[in-house]
């Protein structure tokens, strides 16, 4: 039986300089879903914000992995699982983030930052293609993940400190925290049970798809990834920009 397949977005599907996926991930997609192979995205994005990437438009997945892994949808958006971080917890963030002065993006239903955007939030922004919250406060409400923005190489050791949460640190200016009990590969759990498999391969680049490189059959890192990426995936293709994730379907003969 063959193995579900999972691409994280940013810097694997999508780059991060035009904010496009090339010709050529679109052609391998299309022969993953003509060859019969069950396909679908692992992503630190909400679904909300995944949406506005285009990516789920481009080919009929089989499922979604959001918020890494706080959130897990069927092909058609139905809600299979979704972890709520304890708002003590995010009291907690708030206030650690408040006393080391780093911005602090709260995934409600409606995202905001906890304080005014700086040049960190600016610069991670302008790496997601994405829209600057506005600035709000928090009154308890569900919070699905959290980023909180720090300089380039920024360890986030306050964070850390806090239990109940994961602190995954992102290739530019930020970091994603997401409940304890969830990672990319627990997500990716659901959806295999729903399809009866057992396997699957996966495409990263950065730091939260550690968990997800570490139960696969094989995990693929894009050539531009993350060093420690690199060093534990069981093949490192050529950058995203150089027709990597076509080369690696190749090598592999998915396609």
């Amino acid at each position: 039986m063959k193995p579900m397949i999972f691409f994280d977005v940013d810097g694997t599907l999508r780059d991060n300089h035009h904010h496009q996926v090339c010709p050529s991930t679109i052609e391998a997609l299309n022969k993953l879903h003509e060859y019969g192979y069950k396909i679908g995205v692992a992503t630190g994005r909400s679904v909300n914000s995944l949406k506005r990437t285009g990516i789920p438009d481009l080919i009929k997945w089989d499922g979604y992995v959001c918020n890494n892994g706080q959130s897990i949808l069927d092909q058609d958006y139905n809600l299979i699982q979704e972890l709520i971080i304890d708002p003590k917890v995010v009291r907690q963030c708030i206030e650690t983030a408040k006393k080391h002065n780093i911005p602090l993006a709260l995934k409600t239903e409606n995202r905001f930052l906890t304080q005014d955007p700086d040049e960190n939030v600016l610069t991670a922004i302008k790496y997601f293609n994405s829209q600057v919250p506005p600035v709000g406060t928090y009154h308890d409400e569900k919070v699905a993940a959290m980023i909180a923005y720090g300089p380039l190489g920024y360890n986030y050791v306050p964070f850390k400190a806090i239990s109940g949460i994961h602190v995954l640190p992102g290739v530019s200016t930020y970091c994603d925290i997401t409940h304890a009990d969830a990672t990319k590969a627990t997500g990716i759990k659901y959806l295999l049970n729903k399809y009866q498999l057992e396997e699957y391969v996966c495409f990263g680049d950065s730091l939260n798809d550690v968990e997800m490189f570490k139960h696969a059959k094989i995990s693929i890192c894009m050539g531009q990834g993350d060093e420690y990426l690199k060093s534990i995936a069981t093949y490192v293709t050529d950058s995203i920009d150089d027709d990597g994730l076509y080369n690696a379907c190749k090598q592999y003969q998915f396609i």
